[in-house]
């Protein structure tokens, strides 16, 4: 292979990164004559790059003509997102929430019906509470379950409590799906979720949304502990703090509070 053809090649991945940068400055469709305006090539260049970007998934064209950004570059974001250790990053996030609480503090992620808790932080003084690391926990009966259905569109939490079923954990848990779903909107209004003895009788847990650089809510920062009312000073503190080191951790995964 020529020597000049090697750099047109570089100069065309150059032309289509332009492109698909444009893209997501913009956040939204773009048309032929915009994205053309944007990078400052031709309409027939900016043409040609973005049929072969739409041959490989990266870019899609929509029924009124206009480009977006493409499927495959959210398969290739989360691949990224995958190999990034969390935990690592999570962990000063968590060691702060417990100590500052004094509750024990966790990260959890959806897993198909459940929500599965992965890394941990317990206080050090007097009686702790040990959050299940590793287990399937609950989604209508846990803060962090309820948290992530919050986010979820409509028609899947409602999919994925149907399927889980709504076991009866405790006196408390609430095992009517429509009551459920309808608090899904106050717990996003609020920006936090809350468990009140529904899983485990005298246990009591706040959650708050933790989010990838895309916004996207892939985690819960959640804290457990035997508060004794949910209504208590002890409790609005702890939840407060919660939703202070979820912020904190969303930023130090890549969001931006501006990007909204």
């Amino acid at each position: 292979m020529s020597k000049e053809r090697k750099t047109a090649q570089v100069h065309a991945v150059a032309k289509a990164m332009e492109l698909l940068e444009a893209l997501l400055a913009r956040r939204a469709p773009m048309s032929l004559q915009e994205l053309s305006a944007a990078v400052g090539h031709p309409k027939s260049t900016v043409y040609a790059l973005l049929s072969t970007l739409r041959e490989h998934a990266m870019v899609e064209q929509r029924a009124d003509g206009r480009y977006a950004l493409g499927v495959r570059l959210f398969e290739c974001g989360c691949a990224v997102s995958a190999g990034w250790d969390v935990s690592r990053v999570a962990r000063p996030y968590l060691e702060l929430l417990s100590e500052r609480t004094g509750g024990s503090a966790f990260l959890s992620i959806l897993e198909g019906n459940h929500v599965i808790s992965f890394d941990q932080c317990t206080g050090g003084a007097g009686v702790q509470v040990v959050p299940e690391i590793g287990s399937r926990l609950p989604l209508h009966a846990t803060s962090q379950g309820k948290l992530l259905l919050a986010y979820l569109p409509a028609g899947e939490a409602r999919k994925r409590l149907s399927d889980a079923g709504l076991a009866p954990y405790t006196p408390h848990t609430l095992t009517d799906a429509e009551v459920l779903l309808a608090g899904l909107e106050h717990i996003r209004q609020d920006g936090f979720a809350v468990e009140d003895g529904e899983y485990k009788i005298g246990l009591r847990s706040v959650s708050a949304p933790v989010r990838d650089s895309t916004g996207a809510v892939r985690y819960a920062l959640g804290l457990v502990g035997l508060f004794r009312r949910v209504q208590s000073e002890e409790f609005r503190a702890a939840t407060e703090e919660t939703a202070r080191q979820a912020a904190l951790l969303s930023a130090a995964l890549g969001w931006r509070e501006a990007q909204r």
